[in-house]
């Protein structure tokens, strides 16, 4: 796919953060390179006979590296694992996965809707709570 999606964590309807260590163990045996000053992450899923590749560029607290408030998917590959790992984040985080276009924010957890920016949830619709990895790739690809 062509385009990029968000992970983003809010408390009260503002930023928040969670230990980027979380992250870490989602992407971990797909990490295949961390270019620090760029705070980016690449993914790469073995998918024979070629890779898939997407880039994840963190936004980490300008204080404190240890904790993000979310990240930017480049260009996220058609391959189960990674959204699998975005639904893990999303079940322990006040996060949403979001993007542009006709599909509203997504959610791990009901307790998660009342944290959300009410200005996200104005211009993307109401929050969608996702039982799983491929419901998130499948409302993805359908914006």
């Amino acid at each position: 796919m062509s385009f990029e999606a968000y992970l983003g964590c809010f408390r009260d309807g503002e930023q928040s953060y969670f230990p980027t260590s979380i992250v870490d163990d989602a992407f971990a045996p797909f990490i295949t390179r961390r270019e620090p000053e760029f705070s980016c992450w690449v993914v790469t899923y073995e998918v024979s006979p070629t890779l898939a590749q997407a880039d994840l560029y963190l936004n980490l607290d300008p204080d404190d590296a240890s904790r993000c408030s979310g990240f930017t998917v480049a260009r996220p590959p058609d391959d189960p694992r990674l959204y699998k790992a975005l639904w893990g984040i999303l079940r322990v985080t006040n996060s949403a996965v979001y993007c542009a276009g006709e599909c509203p924010p997504m959610v791990g957890r009901a307790e998660t809707i009342p944290h959300l920016n009410p200005d996200m949830v104005e211009a993307l619709g109401s929050p969608v709570v996702v039982v799983d990895g491929d419901e998130i790739r499948n409302r993805l690809e359908q914006s």
